[in-house]
């Protein structure tokens, strides 16, 4: 086989075949600090090779979401990549006020009102391939896409779970959010192949830590609310949103309490609900978990109510919800 040399010419007009349809694209927009601003052809929306981001798995990430033009919790999903990035001792390229007007800019060049955003901070560029990340230049990198939502029978029937045989990570490496997904993608595979919607994962210990990408919190039979202790769960913004809202079911009487603590299996399999929380869902009832039928059977109270607060959280809690500068944006 003949192979020759590609200029970008050669390359840019055979653009892969995206899996959208051509109105309405997964990917709007792209900023990289590699190239100093933002691209919105999806084909254009890469990242070098020998970044250490791509070949260790060495850098961290947030993901959050833009409703109705305005950021929800941003300042939260900022605050935790701040934490995750001094752990691991990743110096990000800017602080977090030029991060977080770069990435209202860059949504704003997308020209959405209601997508994802996912924010990048790898280790960099350096040292040709090598494990060492000592002389890497850390990057920055935004990608504004299109919302997803979870199918309908999830908020209408419940999900169902399975127990990963994955185990989580060691506390310190739970608490980071870093781009060293591979257990977790492991543990959604294991969910599909085994047919299920969720994967729960177990601590060192044995007790629930939480999944793939969600959080998880059950509610027993003394209508206490309870989720994993944060040593060993990624602090999750939206299971700490969930905690504050669960306040209001308090003062309604349809909780009793709210606990941090360990949660067996047997004491999950037991519980009047298992809810499961991370941005892209707010909150999804577990109906099923090990072919065990949770309570009812069927989604709760708790799940119901707590659905009402996260949309009205979404839409009318301004002081999560940060505004998106369109009018200040010309896109050329």
């Amino acid at each position: 086989m003949d192979l020759r040399i590609l200029s970008p010419e050669d390359i840019f007009p055979r653009r892969p075949k995206w899996r959208f349809e051509p109105e309405i694209p997964d990917y709007f927009a792209m900023y990289s600090s590699l190239w100093g601003g933002v691209v919105k052809d999806p084909a254009l929306m890469v990242i070098p090779l020998d970044d250490h981001m791509v070949h260790r798995g060495d850098g961290i990430f947030e993901a959050f979401k833009c409703v109705n033009g305005r950021i929800y919790n941003f300042d939260a999903h900022l605050s935790r990549l701040e934490n995750s990035a001094r752990l691991i001792s990743l110096n990000p390229p800017f602080d977090l006020e030029t991060i977080k007007e770069i990435t209202l800019k860059t949504v704003a060049i997308a020209g959405v009102k209601d997508c994802r955003i996912r924010i990048y901070v790898s280790r960099g560029l350096g040292n040709a391939f090598s494990c060492s990340p000592v002389g890497c230049r850390s990057q920055l990198y935004i990608v504004v896409l299109k919302e997803s939502a979870p199918p309908p029978y999830h908020y209408t029937e419940g999900a169902s779970a399975i127990t990963s045989c994955i185990l989580t990570k060691p506390s310190f490496f739970a608490q980071v959010k870093s781009c060293n997904y591979l257990p977790n993608a492991l543990a959604h595979l294991e969910a599909h192949e085994k047919g299920a919607d969720f994967a729960i994962i177990l601590d060192q210990r044995g007790y629930l830590a939480e999944g793939p990408t969600q959080s998880i919190a059950i509610v027993d039979h003394q209508k206490i609310f309870k989720y994993p202790k944060l040593d060993n769960i990624l602090k999750g913004t939206t299971l700490f949103r969930a905690v504050a809202l669960a306040e209001e079911l308090i003062k309604a009487g349809e909780l009793k309490s709210i606990s941090s603590s360990d949660i067996s299996q047997e004491e999950a399999y037991r519980s009047l609900e298992i809810l499961a929380f991370t941005v892209g869902i707010a909150v999804v009832p577990i109906v099923k978990y090990d072919e065990k039928v949770i309570g009812a059977g069927k989604p709760g109270p708790v799940f119901h109510h707590l659905l009402e607060l996260f949309h009205k959280d979404y839409t009318e809690n301004m002081e999560l919800l940060t505004p998106v500068p369109y009018d200040e944006i010309t896109n050329g």
